[in-house]
């Protein structure tokens, strides 16, 4: 039985070498080693190391595609990427230093760096018209202005001011937020328990209370790696009772590359959204006539 089946698998290989040496000529090895009673892993290539060049950088090729070039193996994050982390704290700074030359009533009140970028909360008064006398509401700031923002930080940056840190004494912190007219970082100063008190200089244009850490120059931002993303309202430390700011969120990374991967997870993220899933697939149904929040059901989604 045994002497058979080899004698089959013998007349097999020999009659497919004909066939395939336009193919693979290896192959036809295979098969006529077998009529000299070397054994198939013996003459095999795939189970031999390679001797050639040519064939070691086929088989590194099939082994090990080569990465794209636009692909990010793993973000960094804030926790283990210090530059990242001054990235987004000094374009913070950046982001408000422009808000305040584009709308000069622009009062500032925080702004850290978070998980992808960072934000800063501005109040907006309201003004008087130079020429009418009459009041003017504060402003709201839409997409359009979030535009026009975004070319001023760029000139900033272009700009390439150093940015640099002062120790001064609560006193003197107090005389220069007095001198400028930013009440709410008079509330902040009075937080700080600790002295000196650290001051962060954009060049000689801006200035703000800060710990650092931040770039050395704005120069050194990567512009096209940072992008304006919303508004929100948030109250001042978080009180209803307190004004109304309004947040600019931002997203910051390192380059292009980076960015450019952070939102092809995001894109992923929706794509996955259960709330987008379940409308999609008629799982359940929002009826406001029921109630507001209330889910309802389809038979396929019990």
């Amino acid at each position: 039985m045994i002497a058979f089946a080899m004698s089959t698998l013998l007349t097999l290989l020999v009659t497919s070498s004909r066939r395939v040496t336009a193919f693979s000529p290896s192959i036809q090895r295979i098969a006529t080693s077998a009529k000299s009673g070397r054994t198939l892993l013996e003459t095999s290539p795939l189970f031999r190391p390679a001797t050639n060049t040519a064939t070691r950088r086929w088989m590194a090729t099939v082994e090990a595609p080569a990465k794209k070039e636009d692909e990010v193996a793993e973000l960094p994050t804030n926790d283990n990427d210090e530059d990242l982390l001054k990235i987004r704290h000094s374009s913070a700074h950046v982001m408000a230093m422009a808000v305040q030359q584009v709308f000069p009533e622009a009062q500032t009140t925080i702004g850290p760096w978070i998980d992808n970028g960072f934000y800063y909360d501005f109040f907006f008064p309201e003004t008087i018209d130079a020429e009418t006398g009459e009041t003017v509401e504060s402003r709201k700031l839409s997409d359009s202005d979030l535009k026009v923002v975004k070319k001023a930080m760029d000139k900033i940056v272009s700009k390439n001011y150093p940015i640099t840190r002062e120790e001064v004494s609560r006193e003197e912190a107090k005389r220069r937020i007095e001198e400028i007219g930013e009440p709410f970082k008079l509330e902040i100063l009075d937080s700080i328990k600790t002295e000196p008190i650290t001051i962060y200089h954009i060049g000689d244009e801006w200035w703000d209370l800060c710990a650092g850490p931040h770039m050395e120059s704005t120069g050194a931002l990567p512009k096209k790696a940072i992008q304006l993303q919303s508004v929100a309202g948030a109250y001042w430390r978080g009180d209803e009772k307190r004004e109304m700011l309004q947040r600019i969120y931002a997203i910051a990374w390192k380059d292009p590359k980076q960015l450019k991967q952070y939102k092809l997870l995001l894109e992923e993220a929706k794509k996955r959204d259960h709330r987008m899933l379940g409308k999609k697939l008629d799982l359940f149904s929002i009826q406001e006539e029921a109630g507001g929040g209330l889910v309802f059901l389809a038979p396929q989604g019990e």
